[in-house]
């Protein structure tokens, strides 16, 4: 299960208000309250574009890891890169696509668009994805090494 307790407790930390955080990530303020108490999943790009904001990994945000630091933090986030990585570790593992849409419960199409990056994966989805290989977030988001 996701906590999202770490957005609001890096917000004070940094002493920055719901309004603030919701036009640097120009949505309205309502929305980010949603994501930071739960009721609504952040979606991928926003989270990472929260942790190039903080300069924190996205594993440290969803309260995966207690190590802030992130001092290799690659900026941005590319759909492709993430497709390529999801493949990747699909490959590796000698998954078929249909063998990941069983273990994320969705459709084998799903995955085929995650793969090619036509579609993003959800936050949700992922972090089953990365649970279930024991890889982090933010890796395999691009936002830093893949482990070997």
């Amino acid at each position: 299960m996701i906590n999202y307790s770490k957005l609001k407790d890096i917000r004070e930390d940094k002493d920055i208000s719901q309004e603030e955080i919701s036009k640097i990530l120009n949505i309205p303020r309502s929305t980010y309250s949603m994501w930071e108490i739960g009721i609504s999943i952040i979606p991928l790009p926003y989270l990472c574009k929260l942790s190039d904001y903080f300069n924190y990994s996205i594993d440290y945000i969803l309260g995966l890891t207690n190590n802030k630091s992130n001092k290799n933090l690659i900026k941005g986030f590319d759909i492709k890169n993430l497709g390529n990585n999801l493949k990747s570790i699909r490959l590796k593992n000698e998954l078929s696509q249909e063998n990941v849409a069983d273990i994320l419960e969705v459709k084998q199409p799903c995955i085929y668009k995650y793969e090619k990056g036509l579609i993003c994966i959800s936050t949700s989805n992922l972090y089953k994805f990365c649970k279930e290989f024991n890889i982090s977030m933010n890796e395999i988001c691009g936002k830093g090494k893949i482990s070997k």
